[in-house]
Formats: C-alpha cells, structure tokens, sequence
C-alpha cells in the first residue's frame, strides 16, 4: 500500500481581525512575523514584534484605518501602554494596489507579485477610510513584502478591521 501525503499547493489563508483603540474584545496591534494578535499592554510588552495597529478616527477621513507605531499618531491611545510611551516603534508602509481579488486570492506567498505591488513612489504610512474589497501592499520594517485584503470593516473607536494577509516567502 501507498499513501500519499502531498501537500496541496495553496498556502493556507492567514486571517486577521485587530480592533480600534476602544475595543475592549479585540487586541489592535499585529505582529506581521508571528501573524499574531496582541492587545495594547501585550504590544507594548512585545514593541519589536509589532507591525501593524488598528485605529479609528472620523477627523481627516482616516475613520477605520492601520497604521504602525512608527507613525507617532499621537491623541489616539491612551494609558501607560500607549504606543506614544513605547520605545520600539517600528514604521511599516502601505499603498493601495489596483490588484482584484482574484488577484489576490490566486496568489501563492512564494509569487513575486507580492513583492513588486509594492510602489515606494506612492506608499504611505497609513492605510486609512478602508473597505471591503481593498487590497494593500505593505512593507515592514525589518524589510519583509506583503498584501492583505480586507475582508469586513466595523467604524467607531469600539470597531474592527479584518483582512487575509500574504507575506513573501
């Protein structure tokens, strides 16, 4: 008897959801490395590790967007473990791609595409007003390429984003 145990080609899906600064339910800080998600004391115990973060604000339309903590938004959090009192803040940037969901759902992490829908002439460091259907490139800082589509979107301070990310292997 012969057994086969292949694996099947397509990665497994990485699925995220981080809050904003005032959900109570739903950690706000990713770590894109560990693909995990930490509430803002256990981000601030582990700043290194920490990409990305959720936040909500209706002035200036950012309303549900990511950041990172390199990007000294300041106002936002609050209390001892305020990313304004960390001493590690990485910056990760974004830029929003013209890539259909299609796109990206065929996307292995091993294709270059993920790497090259990064535009460092349009990029940003933050990912702001986001909807569903979106699909931003990103770079962390330690140098790694990604995409992440979101995939639901809650406004308010209490609310949430949710993406698929793919990082390049």
């Amino acid at each position: 008897l012969f057994y086969s145990c292949d694996k099947d080609e397509k990665d497994e899906v990485k699925k995220v959801k981080i809050g904003a600064q005032d959900n109570a339910a739903t950690g706000g800080f990713y770590s894109v490395a560990e693909n995990k998600v930490y509430t803002m004391d256990q981000g601030f115990q582990n700043q290194g590790a920490i990409d990305i973060e959720c936040f909500y604000e209706a002035a200036g339309g950012n309303n549900i967007a990511i950041a990172s903590p390199g990007t000294n938004i300041t106002g936002i959090f609050t209390g001892n473990s305020s990313v304004e009192n960390w001493t590690i803040k990485n910056t990760t940037y974004f830029n929003k791609t013209t890539l259909t969901v299609e796109q990206f759902d065929a996307l292995a992490e091993t294709d270059q595409l993920i790497e090259t829908s990064y535009d460092t002439a349009i990029d940003s460091r933050k990912a702001k007003d986001l909807k569903v259907d979106d699909i931003y490139a990103f770079k962390v800082e330690a140098g790694n390429y990604g995409l992440f589509k979101v995939t639901e979107v809650v406004q308010d301070s209490t609310g949430s984003v949710a993406f698929e990310v793919k990082v390049k292997k």
